[in-house]
């Protein structure tokens, strides 16, 4: 399959910027700002048409990397390529594509809709901006792009405070969709709704993914979505990608410690009594990482070389990648 995104050593590093008495100080000897070094190395590669999971624990940096991809933040270093061209070498007239190729969808659709317009420029606005459709037609593609999604037509004038948080999410998915996208970053896309209405919002993206052939990256804490929708995951701690397989094969054996406690800690139908060790400890502050492996200070199997050696992404298995010094232990 021919590679839609590719992502090369990737990095992210958040610092405040210092006002005029910081950087005085820093002069004088202070310590500068901390920095976030939000993702660290991370290579991934979506092949056109595939649904891939982000999966991993809150602060572990999934939304940046998915914000990087979708254009929101720019990287800190490593390189990016959409189709087979890289970031650094596209013309003005390439970026143009990729930032209308490339839609995200956030986790909490109120706060991502214009709440002073209507449905109808919600949807519409983009397409005619950029040159899509001319005005005269924004309404027949608004009406089109609402049928698609599951909404009343009727409802077009209407406010987003109008409407459920369902219905909200539905109008989110349509505005991206109106700029004819090849490539969707769902942000927590369910999370913000209730149960029976997470199954109805997935179920549109598997449709629309069969209809238009698009391309999916899935950050989600819930494995069971991730399970449902993807056809391969990838799992993130601290920064950094510690596992990357199939779906099948993640949720089958997985390879990695804290791939394994993920899948212990999610519930699961069948399991019926069986007994389990929580992790221990607190996701690491990433102001302070602990050196060599992210992980060492919460894995049960953790070995001396853990806390000095970072260890690197390589195969263990036919298109299965995984970061652990186990792996070094048993070949």
């Amino acid at each position: 399959m021919t590679a839609h995104v590719t992502l090369e050593n990737v990095e992210k590093v958040f610092q405040k910027k210092p006002d005029f008495a910081e950087r005085l100080a820093i002069r004088l000897g202070a310590a500068p700002p901390p920095a976030v070094r939000a993702v660290d190395d991370v290579t991934l590669e979506i092949a056109q048409g595939e649904a891939v999971g982000l999966v991993g624990e809150s602060g572990c940096g999934k939304s940046t990397l998915g914000r990087i991809v979708a254009g929101i933040y720019g990287k800190t270093g490593g390189t990016f390529a959409f189709e087979g061209k890289e970031e650094a070498h596209w013309s003005a007239e390439d970026a143009r594509r990729a930032r209308l190729d490339i839609q995200m969808i956030f986790q909490d659709p109120m706060s991502s809709l214009n709440p002073r317009k209507r449905v109808l420029d919600i949807i519409g606005e983009a397409p005619v901006v950029h040159g899509l459709i001319p005005r005269r037609e924004q309404p027949a593609r608004v009406e089109a792009l609402m049928r698609e999604v599951g909404l009343d037509p009727a409802y077009a004038r209407r406010f987003p405070h109008q409407f459920s948080g369902g219905q909200r999410q539905r109008i989110g998915i349509a505005r991206a969709l109106a700029v004819e996208p090849k490539f969707l970053v769902c942000d927590e896309s369910v999370a913000a709704l209730d149960v029976s209405i997470q199954a109805q919002v997935l179920n549109l993206f598997m449709d629309l993914r069969e209809k238009r052939g698009l391309t999916y990256l899935f950050i989600s804490h819930d494995l069971g979505v991730i399970e449902h929708l993807t056809d391969r995951v990838a799992i993130m701690y601290l920064g950094r990608l510690v596992e990357v397989g199939t779906t099948a094969e993640i949720f089958r054996d997985a390879n990695h410690p804290y791939t394994q406690a993920l899948l212990e800690e999610a519930p699961r139908i069948g399991r019926g009594r069986r007994a389990y060790t929580p992790l221990k400890g607190e996701i690491p502050s990433p102001l302070n990482p602990p050196p060599g492996c992210h992980f060492h200070t919460r894995c049960p199997h953790a070995m001396t070389i853990c806390k000095t050696e970072r260890p690197r992404l390589k195969a263990v298995a036919p298109g299965r990648l995984s970061a652990c010094h186990l792996n070094d232990t048993t070949d």
